[in-house]
């Protein structure tokens, strides 16, 4: 009988056919991902040489280290590898009128998470391979956001939060010199090179070169040439870029909740440090 494949938890509508599944009796009812994960099944991983984000921590049995900066931690099973279901199509007898349902044939995990389409180069939206790459370029950008808010607050005065209004108060400028572009002139620039530059990311479908590019431009100073060297250093780029993103968030927040810059506010805590804190500017005690 022909058979179909849908996933219980897959970015797909349609669903993939798969091969290689388990027997599996019984009649399920399958689902087409618009629900929750299952959670994920923990297996215990507590060796000596692996780090856990805290002491004692069951690690998931799909973070099993070899992921740089991997500490086992995923509360909600985000990283958990989509499970799909192969089932029989349904039998109609309109003799009868009778729609039987189709058995269950069984479940298969899908083990490669990037396959070579420039376009789509990840089977899963939500798959764990995806999910580092997104981490490491928005931590990236967190940490250029994070040094860029605290030096333009010292070196001018202005807030992170306020720099783009000074910037358009007589025209487009950079660094107090006025730039000869319109702002929709500049808006086009950065549109068209961006565009070009996410392109050329998505044509590369090596997952390492994807994150770690490397080369005369990337690493101009051959930092990365040892192999040893080269995972100390991604290490400590992770973990600052998971400190950056957690940084630009409290700026966010601290310059909704009192209108000031980072180093503003430091300054004032530390000015009154017992009665200046975010309990009393969020009012929790008073």
């Amino acid at each position: 009988m022909a058979t179909t494949t849908t996933a219980a938890a897959t970015s797909s509508f349609l669903g993939t056919r798969l091969p290689e599944v388990h027997s599996s009796s019984g009649r399920v009812q399958a689902r087409f991902g618009f629900g929750p994960k299952k959670a994920p099944k923990k297996i215990a991983k507590r060796t000596s040489d692996r780090p856990l984000w805290y002491p004692g921590a069951i690690a998931p049995d799909y973070l099993d280290g070899s992921l740089v900066g991997d500490y086992g931690f995923d509360p909600f099973g985000l990283g958990k590898p989509a499970e799909y279901l192969q089932f029989e199509l349904d039998s109609l007898d309109q003799n009868l009128a009778k729609n039987v349902a189709g058995d269950i044939i069984g479940t298969r995990t899908e083990v490669a998470d990037v396959k070579s389409t420039p376009f789509q180069p990840y089977n899963e939206v939500f798959g764990l391979q995806r999910f580092r790459e997104c981490e490491l370029i928005h931590g990236r950008w967190a940490m250029l956001a994070t040094l860029g808010a605290l030096a333009v607050e010292w070196l001018t005065g202005v807030t992170w939060q306020d720099a783009g209004k000074v910037e358009l108060v007589e025209g487009s400028s950079y660094l107090g010199q006025p730039l000869p572009f319109s702002m929709s002139t500049l808006i086009w620039i950065e549109v068209l090179l961006i565009g070009y530059i996410e392109f050329q990311r998505n044509a590369e479908l090596d997952p390492e070169k994807r994150l770690y590019p490397g080369g005369s431009f990337f690493d101009p100073l051959g930092l990365a040439a040892d192999p040893e060297k080269k995972a100390t250093l991604q290490l400590a780029e992770i973990k600052h870029a998971r400190l950056a993103m957690v940084a630009a968030l409290g700026f966010a927040v601290q310059a909704a909740a009192t209108g000031k810059g980072p180093l503003n506010n430091w300054a004032t805590h530390l000015s009154d440090p017992l009665h200046t804190t975010i309990f009393d500017t969020f009012g929790l005690f008073s």
